[in-house]
């Protein structure tokens, strides 16, 4: 055997070790390796008590087969001709949706008819809370029924578009039901719980290192060993099912065929505190008890409200107080360099012990000359946002990462 055959060998022998042996390797995420289902209840919700005493609390997912198709208006959503011809002045409703061509992510103004005419045939997306004109056709899901857990609904969020697949997300600080009005769904859930090093992957915990995004198409786990066996939790959502997804597991969703979701969003960390007592007098099921007679918590309307609402949330790092002011100012901060970085001022200023947290001691030391400095960073990011929204308002923004968190923390201050 000469010399160039044993290296030839050698090469071979090589590359054939290197290759990744994991049979979810460059597989879409989710559809290979260990395949758990979800526990599932058939025709029901868990109770209120069950759920925020069990589920919730737990953090344990959860299927309810069928439970909305005895709702009143469930036959109005089957189609978008039923929804035009019954939602009156739906048609003419101006709403702005996102457009995904050739890569790039751009917000685009339309009515709602021309939305309905165009998402099955273009790459286009409605997800914004559910407008007021569709609120009385959609029932309040049993266990959210209570006046003391109304008040920890977050929010909720009508979700419409045809085939595709959403990058892998998180929910932070908020648990939530995923039901499906129509159409076909399979997502497939991560318990970061129990899989740490999952979470630190989509999640740094030093912010500005968050690294290459995961194509959920073809996981590389050469790339991301974390991914590597691990136990995934599928659940195949069909009309008329909802799923419980609880806070901090990482989930991704394949849309299989023209869907329209509401996702009802609840604020973790003040539900795990809610009285049992007060749980077990809430009012039996109202099958007529419609989004359009909850009364919403007031929205912040001030700086000092959302820094208050962060506070008494028990929401203390930069990430999740980032995204609470993006969410405030309708601007993503994260996205501007120049925006990011008077965040970070602004962030480093309040943080006195510069932990990376701040706390409630921190926050009432906000006063005299500290106040005036902080006031001056909050004035200079309200002006780079406007100047941001009013240049850009039409220009297209590029749309190459797959993956996102999302961090809907609501947030309490009078005017700094």
């Amino acid at each position: 055997m000469n010399t160039l055959t044993v290296i030839l060998l050698v090469t071979i022998h090589h590359l054939a070790y290197a290759t990744n042996q994991n049979p979810g390797h460059l597989k879409p995420f989710g559809s290979v390796g260990s395949l758990l289902n979800i526990s599932e209840l058939y025709n029901e919700f868990p109770t209120v008590v069950e759920f925020f005493t069990n589920y919730l609390p737990k953090s344990e997912p959860i299927v309810s087969r069928q439970v909305l198709i005895n709702d009143k208006d469930y036959s109005v959503w089957q189609t978008d001709e039923k929804l035009e011809n019954n939602v009156y002045g739906l048609s003419t409703l101006n709403i702005e949706v996102e457009s995904f061509k050739s890569k790039q992510r751009k917000k685009v103004q339309m009515t709602f008819g021309e939305f309905l005419d165009r998402y099955r045939k273009e790459p286009l997306l409605f997800v914004n809370p559910v407008p007021t004109i569709l609120q009385k056709y959609l029932v309040v899901p049993k266990p959210l029924q209570c006046d003391v857990v109304i008040e920890n609904f977050q929010s909720t969020i009508l979700l419409i578009n045809g085939m595709n697949a959403s990058p892998l997300m998180i929910g932070e600080d908020h648990d939530r039901f995923h039901c499906i009005i129509r159409g076909h769904k399979r997502i497939v859930l991560v318990n970061t719980f129990k899989y740490p090093d999952v979470r630190k992957t989509i999640l740094p915990e030093k912010r500005g290192h968050r690294g290459p995004s995961i194509n959920p198409d073809k996981v590389d786990l050469d790339q991301f060993p974390a991914f590597a066996n691990i136990d995934y939790h599928i659940a195949d959502l069909k009309s008329g099912d909802c799923l419980f997804i609880p806070n901090s597991w990482l989930f991704q969703e394949r849309t299989l065929k023209d869907t329209i979701s509401v996702i009802y969003n609840i604020k973790h960390h003040q539900a795990l505190h809610l009285d049992v007592d007060q749980l077990n007098i809430c009012s039996n099921y109202d099958p007529t008890f419609t989004l359009d007679q909850v009364v919403w918590p007031a929205e912040p309307r001030t700086f000092g409200e959302v820094i208050m609402n962060l506070i008494n949330s028990k929401v203390q790092d930069f990430d999740k107080w980032q995204n609470a002011f993006s969410k405030h100012l309708s601007f993503d901060l994260a996205s501007d360099s120049t925006g990011s970085a008077l965040f970070e001022e602004f962030f480093d200023s309040v943080d006195i012990d510069s932990d990376g947290q701040i706390t409630n001691t921190e926050v009432d030391q906000i006063k005299g000359m500290h106040q005036h400095h902080i006031t001056d960073i909050l004035f200079e990011i309200t002006k780079l946002v406007h100047s941001r929204q009013t240049a850009n308002a039409s220009i297209p923004v590029d749309f190459n990462d797959t993956q996102s968190t999302e961090d809907d923390d609501e947030t309490d201050k009078s005017d700094l």
